[in-house]
């Protein structure tokens, strides 16, 4: 079996972008809602995302420049860093499968000060301890505040830490095996969050499987 090996200087930005953005898959889909200083929400989804520690609670997500010109050296802040860099506060939004269109519809380009929730046909949702809303229908929604964003080139590193959790009562399971406020989003089809791939594509979580560690331990597996 051959391989193709390539260095990093081989590939241009666009080129290098694809190759991560469609390997490294499936991703989960943060679905950022953010004010900017006037009160104006911005919703918008970002796949470059994952769980940074558990203890603080810490959610990061990469927030590329606004447009698709990645060889442009001036480039303008999307409004989501924008936004957060200015209020240091927002909302991580699970996006449910029920949703799918709608987060879609939210990456729209739209004029500064229009907000996705209107554009998407989407209900915002008063949060706890931050300004920006949540998104109604979410089964999972974090609340968060700025703890550092990291410039990586042209993107920035944003993290989060949770300072509220607000979990839909059809995926809250509560105690089990000991612990308080489980949860299992896999519970309704409609609830599943999606997951992004490549290109256009998307993903469902259907099949399943089920695979124990040997010492039949469940906690610290990342």
């Amino acid at each position: 079996m051959s391989t193709i090996s390539l260095s990093p200087s081989d590939f241009t930005p666009d080129e290098m972008y694809l190759v991560l953005r469609d390997a490294i898959i499936p991703r989960p889909i943060a679905w950022v809602s953010s004010n900017d200083a006037n009160g104006v929400t911005n919703l918008a989804p970002f796949s470059f995302f994952n769980v940074c520690s558990a203890t603080p609670p810490i959610l990061g997500f990469s927030c590329g420049p606004r447009g698709e010109d990645r060889k442009n050296e001036h480039f303008e802040l999307k409004d989501t860093w924008a936004n957060i860099r200015e209020t240091k506060e927002f909302v991580i939004n699970i996006v449910p499968e029920f949703l799918a269109e709608p987060m879609v519809r939210s990456s729209d380009p739209l004029p500064h000060g229009e907000s996705e929730f209107a554009h998407a046909g989407l209900t915002p949702v008063a949060s706890v301890r931050v300004k920006p809303p949540r998104v109604e229908g979410v089964p999972i929604a974090y609340e968060c505040v700025l703890r550092e964003g990291i410039a990586l080139g042209r993107s920035t590193w944003v993290m989060g830490e949770v300072v509220q959790v607000h979990i839909d009562e059809r995926v809250y399971v509560g105690e089990k095996r000991g612990l308080n406020h489980r949860i299992d989003v896999l519970k309704h089809l409609d609830l599943r969050p999606y997951a992004r791939l490549g290109s256009n594509f998307y993903a469902k979580l259907r099949d399943i499987e089920t695979l124990e560690r040997r010492d039949g331990g469940q906690l610290g597996g990342t």
